[in-house]
C-alpha cells in the first residue's frame, strides 16, 4: 500500500550532498595541521558552544528542541 507523504522529502535547491562536501572541505582546511589531540579539542569545543548556544535559545522559548 503506498502512503502520502504530507511534506516533500526534499528542499527545492538544496544539494545536501553539495552542502556536505562544502562542510568537510572548511573542516579539513580548519583542522589541517592540527595533531590528533588538537582535533579532538577542537570537535569538543564546537560541541561544548552549539549545545550551550542550543540550551539558550531553549531557555528563550521556553521550551526544549526535540533531539
Amino acid at each position: 500500500m503506498k502512503t502520502e507523504n504530507k511534506q516533500p522529502d526534499f528542499i527545492p535547491g538544496f544539494d545536501a550532498v553539495a552542502e556536505s562536501r562544502k562542510w568537510k572541505e572548511a573542516v579539513a582546511r580548519e583542522t589541517a595541521g592540527m595533531t590528533s589531540a588538537e582535533r579532538v579539542a577542537f570537535f569538543n569545543d564546537f560541541a561544548a558552544k552549539y549545545f550551550a548556544e542550543r540550551r539558550e535559545r531553549e531557555r528563550k522559548h521556553g521550551h526544549a528542541f526535540a533531539h
